[in-house]
């Protein structure tokens, strides 16, 4: 039987995963200080539940898991909106001025055809490239089997590139 997370090694996880899930949570809700609290409520929650984990191995699923109850409990009642504008935001000045333009460009481009996309849809694709989260993962916090995650995201990225291919055939060319 393993025994709860000491808190040097919580603090090690802390620094590792704040920059994920504070970028999770960036996708997920409109405003930085938005993402902020919801991110400090998510480390919050893990640190008094840490005791439930079973292995420190399952941590990041466990956490992420937390961070959904965390934007599902704030949105519960709203209409959730996908905002990347907040991550183009944040590289804005690591990238010369012509190729952000590009960059805000194109996630304004891919926000667009985000948006045609269920919410079960989003919240998959964003804890796999946003999370950086294995199907497994997905599946834990999303209450699925690991070939459903897999199936979910397989058909949202085709819809996807259907509409950015849309998109890039409309007044171009």
């Amino acid at each position: 039987m393993e025994r709860p997370i000491a808190d040097d090694d919580f603090a090690r996880l802390y620094e590792e995963y704040l920059p994920r899930i504070l970028n999770y949570m960036r996708l997920r809700v409109d405003g930085e200080a938005l993402a902020e609290d919801l991110t400090a409520l998510t480390f919050e929650r893990a640190l008094t539940a840490r005791g439930s984990l079973r292995s420190q191995a399952a941590f990041g699923g466990w956490l992420f898991r937390i961070a959904h109850n965390t934007v599902a409990e704030y949105y519960r009642g709203r209409r959730q909106v996908v905002s990347l504008d907040r991550l183009a935001a944040v590289s804005a000045d690591e990238v010369p001025a012509e190729q952000y333009v590009e960059r805000a460009e194109e996630l304004a481009t891919l926000q667009r055809a985000l948006r045609t996309l269920p919410e079960r849809d989003r919240e998959v694709i964003a804890l796999k490239f946003v999370g950086g989260l294995g199907n497994r993962e997905i599946g834990r916090v999303m209450g699925l089997r690991a070939g459903h995650v897999a199936v979910l995201l397989y058909r949202a990225l085709r819809k996807v590139r259907v509409e950015l291919e849309k998109g890039s055939g409309d007044g171009q060319g």
